[in-house]
């Protein structure tokens, strides 16, 4: 399902939608690091300048507390809650501490823009892409 972007040129999908079809992509890779001062499992975290606000991408299990520790020191929340958004438009679950995500087949490895993902539209597509994760582990022995 798609629909033709405004110049016209390039078909864009309107959402993910369709998690049975979705290609798995693991979210770490091969040179994904581009800043100095690297966070273990926490690619390319950085601090705006000028605020409490930091911005990383996608961790694994363990990089959430690597980033928390750097934040934080070793006990946190130390002046009050930690608030952490995912700003992705694509389901993301976790295999053995490492971030996957679901992908248009079409979309494997380079920038995937999947239109208007309202949050009902990314819950419904998380809890699908779990399901199908699920299913898929089953059907192939583990």
């Amino acid at each position: 399902m798609g629909s033709l972007s405004p110049d016209q040129r390039q078909l864009t999908p309107l959402t993910m939608g369709d998690m049975a079809n979705a290609a798995c992509m693991a979210d770490g890779f091969d040179k994904i690091q581009k800043l100095p001062d690297p966070v273990p499992g926490c690619p390319n975290f950085r601090r705006v300048p000028g605020f409490k606000v930091y911005c990383c991408g996608q961790p694994t299990i363990a990089g959430f507390e690597a980033a928390l520790t750097k934040v934080c020191g070793d006990t946190y929340p130390k002046d009050g809650p930690i608030i952490w958004f995912n700003l992705r438009q694509e389901p993301d679950v976790y295999v053995n501490g490492e971030p996957i995500c679901a992908r248009p087949p079409n979309k494997i490895g380079e920038y995937a823009e999947l239109g208007d993902v309202t949050r009902d539209i990314a819950k419904s597509n998380e809890v699908e892409f779990l399901k199908q994760c699920e299913m898929r582990k089953n059907e192939n022995g583990g």
